[in-house]
This record gives C-alpha cells, sequence and structure tokens, in this order.
C-alpha cells in the first residue's frame, strides 16, 4: 500500500500540473481531440471519386459523345468539361485545375465504323499518386467497356451468340476476390495510422515535457519528495495520468473509426485495447529514455518529435515494408508502431486469431522495459542539480 500510496500522490500532483499549465493542457487533451476529430473528418468520405476532367473531342461524332458520357458515368472522374484545343487542355492540366486530358482525335466514328483501330490518348498527372491512379484506371476502364461494346456489336452483327462470342474472346476468365478491406475505402486505410501517429507525437511530446518541466524550473526534489524517496513511484504516477488521457485518445478514434466511419472491427475489441494501452507505455518509455539520456527539454522534444515522425515512413503506409531494403526494414522495428500497425491490421482487417497478435506483444514489452537500461542516469539527473534549469 506504500508504494501505491506514493503513486497515487505523485499522480494527483501530475493533474494539477496540467490543469494549471495551459500549455500542458493542451499538448495532452485540446489537441489531440482535434487532431482525431479532424482525422475522422478529412477521411470519412474514405472513396476518391468526382476528380476533374477534361475531354478534347476534335470528332464530334455520336460515338464520341457516348464515350465522354461513359467517362463521365464513372464514379472516380467527372468530365468537367468538353474543349476543343488540347493545347489549353495540357495547359489547365499543368496548372493542376484537372487530374487528367482525355483527347477523341479526328474521324474516331470513321474509324470505328471502318474496322480499323481507333486511338483515344489520356494525359494524367501524377503528382498526386492516389489521384493519378485513381483516374487512369476509371478512364481505361471507360474506354475498355466503351471498346467492348464496338466489339460485340460488329460480331454479332455477323451471327454470333453472345456465349460463343464471349468463349472466343474471353476463354480464361480471371476472377478476384478482395479480403482485405473489400470497399477499396481510403478511409480504412489511411485514417487509422494517421490517427495513431498523432496520438504517438502528444505521447512523446507531453511525456518529455512533463520530466523535463521539473529538471528545468528546479522541481524534480520536490517531484521524488512526494514520493518519499521513491524513483519508481516518482516515474509510474507522473506517467500514469498521461497514460489514461491518451487511452482515452486512442478510445476516440476507435469510436471515430468503428462507429462514425462505419469500418469493422472483425476480431477481439478487448485485446485491441490492451494492445493500444502497451502502445502508448512503450513510447512513453521511449520518451523517458531520450529526456533521460539528453537531459535538456528542447533538445529531447526536437530528438522525440523526430523520432516520432519517422515512424510513419517506416511503418509501411507510404512504402510497403516488404518492398523496403533490408537496413529499412531493418530500421523498421525500431518504431512500436510497426508493430501496432500489424496488431490492428490483424484484429480489425484481417480478424485474425487472436494468438497471431501475441506474438507482437514481447516486442512492445522491450520497449517498455527500456527505461530500465538508464535507470541510474534517471536517479543521478532527478537528484543533482547540476543537471538542473537547462531548456
Amino acid at each position: 500500500m506504500g508504494m501505491l500510496s506514493n503513486i497515487i500522490r505523485v499522480a494527483r500532483r501530475e493533474v494539477v500540473a496540467v490543469l494549471h499549465d495551459r500549455l500542458y493542457m493542451s499538448a495532452v487533451v485540446v489537441l489531440p481531440l482535434i487532431m482525431l476529430i479532424f482525422m475522422g473528418v478529412m477521411f470519412r468520405q474514405g472513396v476518391v471519386d468526382a476528380l476533374p476532367v477534361i475531354v478534347v473531342d476534335d470528332d464530334g461524332s455520336e460515338l464520341s459523345i457516348e464515350l465522354t458520357s461513359m467517362i463521365d458515368a464513372t464514379r472516380g472522374v467527372e468530365v468537367v468539361s468538353r474543349i476543343s484545343s488540347l493545347p489549353e487542355a495540357e495547359t489547365m492540366l499543368k496548372r493542376g485545375d484537372v487530374v487528367a486530358v482525355v483527347y477523341i482525335p479526328r474521324h474516331f466514328m470513321r474509324d470505328i465504323m471502318r474496322g480499323a483501330t481507333a486511338d483515344v490518348e489520356s494525359y494524367i498527372s501524377e503528382i498526386n499518386l492516389s489521384a493519378g491512379g485513381v483516374a487512369e484506371q476509371n478512364i481505361m476502364l471507360a474506354v475498355r467497356s466503351f471498346s467492348a461494346d464496338m466489339s460485340l456489336s460488329n460480331i454479332m452483327a455477323h451471327g454470333m451468340s453472345y456465349e460463343q462470342i464471349k468463349a472466343e474472346v474471353m476463354p480464361i476468365n480471371v476472377q478476384t476476390n478482395i479480403i482485405a478491406n473489400p470497399y477499396l475505402n481510403y478511409g480504412f486505410y489511411l485514417a487509422p495510422i494517421f490517427m495513431f501517429m498523432g496520438v504517438v507525437i502528444f505521447v512523446i511530446l507531453t511525456t518529455i515535457y512533463s520530466l523535463g518541466r521539473e529538471i528545468y524550473h528546479y522541481t524534480a526534489k520536490e517531484w521524488l519528495d512526494v514520493a518519499h524517496g521513491s524513483l519508481f513511484a516518482a516515474v509510474a504516477g507522473k506517467l500514469t495520468p498521461l497514460l489514461l488521457v491518451m487511452g482515452i485518445h486512442m478510445q476516440i478514434s476507435f469510436f471515430i473509426l468503428f462507429v462514425i466511419m462505419g469500418m469493422e472491427c472483425f476480431g477481439s475489441y478487448l485485446l485491441l485495447s490492451l494492445m493500444s494501452i502497451l502502445f502508448i507505455a512503450a513510447y512513453q518509455a521511449v520518451a523517458l529514455v531520450i529526456i533521460t539520456l539528453v537531459a535538456n527539454m528542447r533538445l529531447a522534444i526536437s530528438l522525440g518529435g523526430g523520432y516520432a515522425v519517422m515512424a510513419f515512413t517506416f511503418s509501411g503506409v507510404t512504402f510497403p515494408v516488404i518492398a523496403m531494403y533490408e537496413v529499412a526494414r531493418i530500421l523498421s522495428r525500431l518504431f512500436p508502431l510497426t508493430y501496432f500497425s500489424d496488431i490492428f491490421i490483424d484484429l480489425v482487417v484481417r480478424g485474425a486469431h487472436v494468438i497471431y497478435s501475441f506474438d507482437h506483444l514481447w516486442q512492445l514489452l522491450i520497449f517498455i522495459i527500456l527505461p530500465l537500461f538508464v535507470w541510474r542516469r534517471l536517479r543521478l539527473i532527478a537528484t543533482n542539480e547540476e543537471y538542473w534549469g537547462h531548456d
């Protein structure tokens, strides 16, 4: 009970510090909440659609108009204008007014009626890979569907049945089954990692600030005295309130994902919640190590922020880990976010058995025990005034 009461006293002191420090309160409560709401609003739509496209129709025939209508009917793109000047369309594409230009040449209908090959050109901006990919996919889908309709009409005119044509044109039928994210929803793919990344940043910054302010304001001795000299109670009492609040933020992110955005959780929600607590504790441990090693709040915040942001690069969202060089794959294992993202995918997206998530449990625990290697230095910093007052 003595250790527990020491932890509670330090925790109460930390809660008071949060309530009386506007910057601290903003970083712990206000800003993470705003970030999560913003991410939920930004990714709620989930599917990229109605990307602006220009069609340059030099033919002006019934078939060119029909092809334009088919392109416009796809979900991903929207034909915002039909003009006759290709240079003007290219200028608009370079300015970023549209993501693609489709050019239908003169004599388009005449070539089709003669049975000759009719060319359709597309110019797609790949500055934004997601938008460019969606535009290309939808334009190709419309053109291929139009081409198939023309071929079908010409062949059926010669007396062949639909089944005969199908066997002749498509002797092999490919059936594709999407087993994860079947909705092809960008929100389900990007929103979780952005939300977790945001929480990670605030976990590291608030943990470093929480410990650094004791050193900077010469209150480290008072902090230890509240814990009756127990460094473990002092650290546990200081970090526990932050852990609980950040755990609530993780629950809010789950609420936005599963309730507001409609993402399904195919695995154990309870295990996911428990793993999220370990995930936060792992980053708190890393932050504790950083502030202990440098004993300088400003430098520690800079290093911690850099470490947090690097996790996004190596987590496999922007570029798959499996396709990285060996060195990059090794570096990806230096961030708890990599393991938690795997846990989230296993439990939520794949609906895998909980035993597969336990494989990552010990990996998160390794991060949690890291402060033990700098424990003696932490005690030295907390008791030696030579380390105090450095921001």
